[in-house]
């Protein structure tokens, strides 16, 4: 409540023009720099094994409202060989039993179309890749000719919904293991503005920004888990004026204020949505869920104040995000955006691919080219 304070405190005041903001965009990345499992993969890991471990001990299947998965033979004889075959027992081992038992017809899974769509090439996608993939199949229920009355989505939106709640069942479990902050990132947080991280074509002074410090400093914080809550009290603790963790897309407290869905205003299909006369296509469109907490108006106050930039920490940018980011990244306030990247052991990053999904948020590409830092000027995510 005090940081909601300061903030329109802060806003009310005559000279706050000349404060300086920075707006710390926090993604997905920033849990797993954290060493927490809350990517898509290992969500999947422990749905699967949750799924397998009820399904043998229990009985031949077992169901929830996403598929019905069967087993034939003797399940007490597969539980032992493949506890004797696996003894991590980790969820890798778990899908690839699954997998391979259903190319050899030991198992049978039933699955709904979603749910069959989003759980192929559980390695690579991402939670970007599943919020996309409620969309795509969204603009399916579209009727093909004018004339033709939409089908209701009410399914899809209701397996999307049984989705977000076990994922929140799952994050609640994997964030107790959050142990500390990260030093390193305190200290990028709350670093001065470098020269190289202000644009050419804003009209602000660089003289009066380049080696300040943020006046205030605002959590942008698109995920669900309560890590962004330790950076901030030690933050404020030791001087540094944060402005507030900002849960754009809800927190694990209130289960209900989770916000999984998709938000690309700028899709040239959005359009056909909204001539629809059924709210269904509606219920997790990300602009219409913004305006059930002042999360959105909280950012919106923030960025009108005065010049800030944007550190990407952790966000992968996709599109699915596009209506908001580009609020943000095309705002006039904005004089800079600088991505952190993932780094591998072997020397190769993710620059090149955050770089490509922020140019996707940008309806104007000179201001593109001229508001994000350069590679030479950025570091990697520090990771635990």
């Amino acid at each position: 409540m005090k940081s909601k304070q300061l903030l329109n405190n802060i806003c009310m005041k005559k000279n706050v023009k000349k404060l300086l903001g920075r707006i710390i965009l926090v993604g997905n990345g920033f849990d797993l720099a954290h060493n927490l499992p809350t990517s898509y993969k290992s969500f999947m890991y422990w749905y699967w094994k949750q799924r397998f471990i009820n399904l043998c001990e229990d009985s031949y299947e077992s169901s929830d409202k996403l598929c019905t998965l069967k087993i034939f033979g003797e399940r007490e004889r597969v539980w032992r060989d493949f506890k004797k075959e696996n003894p991590n027992m980790s969820g890798k081992d778990f899908l690839d039993l699954i997998q391979s038992g259903r190319k050899s017809r030991k198992f049978e899974l039933d699955a709904s179309y979603f749910f069959e769509n989003i759980i192929q090439s559980i390695e690579v996608k991402g939670w970007v890749d599943i919020e996309f993939e409620y969309y795509k199949m969204l603009k399916k229920y579209l009727p093909i000719e004018s004339r033709k009355e939409a089908k209701s989505p009410k399914k899809l939106n209701d397996e999307l919904h049984d989705i977000k709640m076990l994922l929140v069942e799952y994050l609640m479990m994997v964030q107790d293991d959050f142990d500390k902050i990260n030093p390193e990132i305190c200290e990028i947080i709350n670093a001065p503005v470098s020269p190289y991280e202000i644009s050419f074509t804003n009209s602000l002074n660089s003289e009066d920004v380049a080696g300040h410090r943020p006046d205030m400093i605002m959590f942008l914080n698109f995920n669900y888990t309560r890590i962004v809550d330790a950076y901030r009290d030690f933050l404020s603790k030791n001087g540094v004026r944060v402005c507030v963790n900002n849960h754009i897309h809800g927190d694990l407290s209130n289960p209900g204020s989770i916000i999984f869905g998709y938000g690309d205003e700028l899709d040239s299909d959005f359009k056909s949505l909204l001539e629809i006369n059924n709210n269904d296509f509606l219920e997790e469109i990300k602009s219409i869920r913004y305006l059930e907490s002042p999360a959105y108006r909280r950012m919106l106050n923030f960025i009108n104040m005065g010049p800030y930039q944007v550190y990407i920490m952790g966000h992968s940018c996709g599109i699915s995000d596009r209506t908001l980011l580009n609020t943000l990244f095309e705002h006039p306030n904005c004089f800079s955006i600088k991505p952190f990247f993932y780094q591998l052991d072997n020397g190769t990053d993710n620059f090149s691919e955050i770089i490509q999904n922020i140019y996707r948020n940008f309806s104007d590409q000179k201001l593109f080219r001229d508001r994000v830092v350069n590679k030479e000027a950025c570091i990697p995510l520090p990771q635990i």
